[in-house]
């Protein structure tokens, strides 16, 4: 791994040396000497990184090698800041910047003494090259790992061009285990109320349930469904509150003020009064099962609980379903269905028949040291997929075997040999992309990891390599490659964006093992520490996480106790070298209550920040934590649903800063200098901001670098200054007036060439009195880069042009318009149309109709509060994609239409606010089918409320 940061410290001079070269004057030489001695370094990096060395002197001096490489980045990029202050403010406020910039930058006040500083290093590098020489690091591990890192030296380069892993892709076997299953789970027998699907991490526990949850003949069987995942560290109120609010959707508001007794007994007697069956993911503890067991009356007919576990002694308090692992033919099958995809699809020429069947003796192999587990031959599978030959396949099979060979029992093989095989994987990767998967283990186990938000903390730390930019391609662009990489080596899991064209994938997560892998490495490689005070008290959990260690990236999970302030200032001691500061409450949300930020913090005392992340805490109507302006390597700073009233104007003095983040939960009060960032990238603002000006808006036009622009506001922010963000990618704007929209469109059609996504929410604007409303509207829907519009502007009907409009629009929300025309017909041709909301009196007619061949991409569609809908005709053939469907308080609305009998793909159907009448036509009662339910009897999900 030191490779890989000294890799990253070595693109980052080089940068610098070009981007800077006029700030740096008087040091190139000896920055320069500097990088040639780091490249040196280099071979030896490589060597040590392929023989994952375990001898403690050439660990310490990677740990060495890795501080210097840090330092020598520090000391540069701050020199090229002040040099950079001097001459654009004057002495004065060359002064005033070194009064704030504390450490380092005090010590290099001069040329002189930057020279010195480098010399210091460059001279503590030479003595750890001659030191290395001196000390004989071949003769350690050469025998077992020659072998090994020659194999290494031969494998594949990685491949950019990929396609995302799914896990119920390749499912093989159970079939038995889901009949099994199903019959157990729609039985009446008292004895299987709790069902347990028991087994070791990686054996499809939960991908079992979730194809048992999901069957038909058990979504007939019940009337109301929960999931939810409890996990090693559960939070048992966070889970009630969960489960409630599936079982019982009314109560969604009510919930959140609920205490535990209340919720316990809630969640009994909806239990009681419904069919319920709730399904308990990934269970650890059995104090965990006892104390949720009061919520569930286990001794009634009709519940079932469905849990999976790791856990003998929790699965034991059900009826014990054991899942064993694939045989050696499934376990074949199953590898040959991941390693030859992209083969049998027609990527690329059909494999040779005879080296196939070469093959399968090399791959039953493989697969019988896999243990049959699926998750670890879905790794190997990744890792195959780009080797064709035999002799590929066999140096991977020595490889394996080399990790294998010393198990010495039952317990070892149970879970060493699979980490050994998820190591496999993770040793194969390219250095930034182990820095990339190393990052993932910042977040919570089972988390669902926002994609775009994890791109710019990798591009803040430098992880996103610009020599792997592509013509005309962006570094967030280069990062969603990376994760498809690592997708594609099935270390993540990912889920495609349903609602937009331009960002790929939506979210990201580590399955249970891959990120125990991640963590371990993390700690092997003092990557990152994560201090987790979640349920745990502060004193033994402080004792456990060394705070000593040397990690340069520290995770903070904050519990919600009122001690919780103290954790978090116990945590930072001692941190000065962190270059990455992640401080999240336990449970965080728009719903969920902050904690109080320990105001006792320092931020100077992290002089070496990239990265800063605050998530959920309540800065108690104070301002940041003090001296923010002294931390001039800030790329990232983070407030996500923090409570914060005002944010300081020393952010302007933040010079490299990238991302700044305000979606905070309350108004907040920006100050009128964001104007100032130049090098400001990504901008998130909360949808409830105002300036500290009394009336005036937010000033923007000084960011001539901004790409992503979330959450403009005409009342707030200075809709004109989009002609100055000529660079602008991603833009999500609401507009309340004719005269906001109207620049707002001007300055898109003229200014803002590189814009790929529009978000527009359109309010309060004058479309039908005037030609110059039809007018400003015709120029909205044929804007080329429009993906989503929340329109609640009046209208007459949906607007018809004779050239193509909306072309790229992917998701739609109507409401307010008071429509007087069906405008299905029109909406039905919408190419990408993927999301489709009929709002609030958004249509005032008594029929819709949806002809054949329309709505071709349509998968989600709402209707809801349409007063005077009497009727809704679906042609066979429409909406041809269409998998959730919801319809709310469309009081006229008599039935539902015959031609969902032909949607074959709806997966969901969701009725609320419906008329008795109208429910009773779709519900089964005491096994009497009601006279419409033949129309959805193949729908897995129907809800009623």
């Amino acid at each position: 791994m030191a490779e890989a940061i000294v890799s990253l410290v070595l693109q980052t001079l080089g940068n610098m040396m070009k981007d800077e070269a006029r700030f740096l004057s008087g040091v190139t030489d000896q920055v320069e000497e500097v990088r040639r001695e780091l490249k040196r370094m280099l071979c030896f990096l490589k060597d040590a990184d392929a023989r994952n060395c375990k001898d403690e002197t050439i660990r310490n001096w990677l740990r060495e090698i890795r501080s210097l490489a840090y330092r020598i980045e520090d000391l540069v990029e701050t020199f090229a800041i002040e040099v950079a202050s001097r001459r654009s403010s004057g002495h004065r406020g060359v002064k005033k910047v070194l009064k704030r910039v504390s450490g380092t930058f005090s010590e290099i006040r001069s040329l002189h003494n930057i020279g010195v500083e480098i010399s210091k290093v460059k001279s503590d590098l030479s003595s750890l090259t001659a030191s290395l020489q001196m000390y004989d690091v071949r003769a350690i591990g050469e025998a077992e790992s020659s072998s090994a890192a020659n194999d290494d030296r031969k494998y594949q380069q990685w491949i950019r061009q990929t396609y995302a892993h799914e896990v119920e892709d390749y499912f093989v076997g159970m079939e038995d285990d889901i009949a099994n299953l199903v019959s157990l789970v729609i039985d009446d027998d008292k004895r299987h109320r709790v069902i347990s699907i028991w087994g070791m991490g990686g054996l499809g526990k939960t991908t079992l349930a979730r194809k048992v949850y999901k069957h038909i003949a058990v979504q007939r069987s019940f009337e109301r469904f929960a999931w939810t995942c409890v996990t090693q560290e559960g939070q048992m109120k966070a889970i009630l509150q969960d489960l409630l609010m599936q079982l019982h959707p009314e109560k969604q508001e009510d919930v959140k003020f609920m205490g535990h007794r209340q919720l316990v007994q809630q969640l009994h007697q909806v239990q009681i009064e419904k069919k319920c069956l709730v399904v308990l993911d990934d269970i650890w503890k059995v104090d965990d099962w006892e104390s949720l067991l009061a919520a569930f009356p286990v001794v009634e007919r009709g519940i079932k609980v469905l849990l999976t576990t790791r856990n003998r002694n929790v699965a034991k308090r059900g009826c014990l379903y054991e899942l064993k692992c694939l045989n050696e033919m499934e376990g074949w099958e199953l590898l040959q269905k991941i390693a030859f995809a992209r083969k049998r699809a027609g990527q690329h020429s059909c494999l040779d028949l005879k080296i196939e069947r070469n093959l399968q003796d090399v791959g039953i192999e493989m697969v019988s040291k896999c243990g049959g587990l699926p998750l670890a031959i879905t790794v190997l599978g990744g890792i195959l997929k780009d080797k064709n030959s035999l002799r590929e396949w066999q140096m991977v099979n020595r490889y394996i075997g080399s990790y294998l060979s010393k198990m010495e029992d039952d317990e070892e093989r149970d879970g060493g040999s699979i980490a050994r095989v998820l190591s496999l994987s993770y040793n194969e990767l390219p250095h930034h992309l182990k820095l990339c998967f190393l990052y993932l283990g910042n977040f919570k186990e089972d988390e669902d990891i926002r994609t775009y938000h994890l791109y710019l903390l990798w591009m803040a730390e430098g992880m996103v390599l610009k020599e792997h930019q592509r013509s005309g391609e962006t570094l967030m662009e280069v990062a969603q490659r990376y994760l498809s990489e690592l997708g594609r080596r099935s270390m993540v899991q990912l889920k495609l964006h349903e609602s937009s064209m331009s960002r790929k994938f939506f979210s990201c997560r580590l399955h249970d093992m891959m990120r125990d892998l991640c963590l371990q490495k993390g700690r092997e490689e003092e990557f990152v520490r994560v201090v987790d005070f979640q349920g745990v008290k502060p004193q033994p959990l402080l004792h456990s996480y060394s705070l000593t260690n040397n990690a340069h990236r520290l995770v903070i999970h904050a519990q919600n106790e009122e001690d919780g302030a103290a954790t978090v200032s116990s945590a930072l001691e001692d941190c000065q070298q962190l270059r990455s500061l992640f401080c999240l409450k336990a449970v965080a949300g728009i719903w969920e209550p902050q904690m109080l930020w320990p105001q006792g913090v320092v931020l100077k005392n992290f002089k070496s920040l990239r990265v800063l992340k605050f998530e959920g805490f309540d800065f108690d109507g104070k301002k940041l934590p003090r001296q923010l302006s002294s931390l001039v390597h800030l790329r990232l700073l983070s407030l996500k649903f923090c409570k914060l009233d005002e944010l300081p104007s020393a952010v302007a003095d933040l010079p490299l800063l990238q991302t700044l983040d305000l979606e905070v939960k309350n108004k907040i009060k920006i100050p009128n200098v964001l104007w100032k960032m130049k090098r400001l990238k990504h901008l998130f603002l909360s949808f409830k901001h105002s300036t500290m000006d009394e009336g005036g808006k937010l000033q923007l036009h000084g960011l001539s670098e901004l790409e992503t622009l979330w959450a403009l506001d005409s009342k707030t922010d200075e809709i004109a200054d989009l002609l100055h963000l000529e660079n602008l990618r991603i833009l999500y704007a609401e507009v309340n007036d004719d005269e906001s929209l109207q620049i707002l469109m001007n300055r898109i059609s003229m200014n803002c060439p590189n814009l790929r996504e529009l978000d527009l929410f359109i309010g309060d604007c004058n479309f039908i009195s005037s030609e110059q409303g039809h007018v400003l509207l015709e120029e909205v829907l044929l804007c080329k880069c429009l993906q989503s519009l929340y329109f609640e502007a009046q209208l007459n009907q949906f607007p018809k042009y004779d050239q193509p409009f909306l072309q790229s629009l992917v998701a739609l929300r109507l409401t307010d318009n008071y429509m007087e025309e069906d405008p299905m017909e029109t909406l039905a041709q919408l190419p990408q149309l993927q999301s489709l909301t009929l709002g609030y009196k958004s249509y005032m007619g008594d029929f819709l109709i949806c002809h054949e061949s329309g709505f071709p991409q349509l998968g989600s569609l709402i209707l809801c509060r349409l007063p005077n809908l009497e009727y809704w005709r679906l042609d066979e053939g429409c909406m041809p994609n269409l998998s959730h469907l919801e319809i709310w308080y469309c009081e006229l609305l008599a039935m539902i239409p015959h031609g969902l009998r032909s949607a074959l793909g709806l997966k969901e159907l969701v009725i609320g606010g419906m008329p008795n009448e109208f429910c009773d036509r779709v519900k089964v009662v005491d096994g009497q089918e009601g006279a419409d339910f033949y129309k959805i009897q193949h729908v897995p999900s129907i809800s009623i409320h």
